[in-house]
């Protein structure tokens, strides 16, 4: 029995939550995953998992197993990496994750650099909300907007995320500026939608938190989208500050202040734009190179 293989199949099960999703993370069959953790177990003399015809858990045994394979198996596929990647220019496949809004507007640019300065690194990017586990190597590098930062993690933080009520000249000519929080009600809104819910406004005022109320004519999960409507006049919009600091320098975009209130999009901690990956990683050097460009580029 090819031990090591087993035992990377049924780490493999145990993260995904069953055989289908783990053969198809794979490429094998899922007969081949079953069959293998089957041989695991008869060799060990114990069930490590509970099958059920809806889902797969680990048993007490599993558990203590798991808790103790899995560093192993992570080290010896570190130790494989860093062997691989002693040369002089980084070179290889990086996998990155980065929130989609700060992706389009700030962070592509940089890697288009990254990628003219290192034509042998392969930059693998997803823009998503969703959240991948840096500890278990899903991605190597992942930018979020967060307030509450991970354990297990290093965090460079590269920029601030309060955000800012704007409009472009043309609709504030049309409807006027907003100066208080109940003006708001009266103007047309474009607002962000995220994976669960569309993202309303919350003011916080001497009296505490509120909700916003606005006339909303344009809902999207697409920043750059939201941005052409509120510069086509059709609309006001918070955007972070790093998103339009192009537009509000040259005048295409105008800040609005109120007087009774700060808006934000949440009642939580203020979030800010962070770099998150494992210290271990960070001796390789594509992990490294990469890291160290985008920090400079955009801090």
């Amino acid at each position: 029995m090819d031990r090591l293989r087993a035992i990377e199949y049924f780490i493999k099960v145990v993260e995904l939550g069953s055989f289908t999703a783990a053969a198809k993370s794979i490429g094998v069959p899922a007969s081949s995953i079953s069959r293998r953790i089957q041989d695991l177990e008869d060799e060990l003399g114990t069930t490590l998992l509970h099958r059920t015809t809806r889902s797969v858990s680990l048993t007490e045994l599993g558990a203590l197993y798991i808790e103790q394979v899995r560093p192993a198996i992570e080290a010896i596929d570190h130790a494989g990496d860093v062997i691989l990647d002693r040369q002089t220019s980084p070179t290889g496949r990086l996998r990155m994750t980065a929130t989609p809004g700060y992706g389009r507007f700030a962070l592509m640019p940089a890697i288009q650099k990254l990628r003219r300065t290192y034509p042998d690194l392969i930059i693998d990017i997803e823009l998503t909300d969703q959240l991948y586990n840096l500890a278990n190597n899903e991605v190597d590098i992942a930018i979020r907007a967060t307030a509450e930062l991970p354990d297990r993690a290093i965090a460079k933080k590269l920029a601030d995320s309060d955000h800012q009520l704007v409009a472009a000249p043309s609709y504030l000519s049309k409807h006027g500026k907003p100066t208080k929080l109940a003006d708001l009600q009266d103007h047309q809104s474009v607002l962000y939608r995220s994976p669960g819910r569309i993202v309303t406004w919350q003011a916080k005022t001497m009296a505490g938190w509120r909700d916003v109320k606005t006339h909303p004519v344009f809902v999207s999960n697409a920043s750059e989208v939201m941005l052409d409507e509120v510069l086509e006049g059709r609309g006001i919009a918070l955007f972070p500050r790093w998103g339009i600091e192009d537009e509000l320098a040259s005048g295409a975009l105008v800040s609005l202040k109120l007087e009774d209130a700060n808006l934000s999009l949440s009642r939580g901690e203020p979030s800010a734009i962070y770099m998150l990956y494992v210290q271990p990683k960070y001796r390789l050097n594509k992990i490294k190179t990469t890291v160290d460009f985008l920090v400079a580029e955009l801090t």
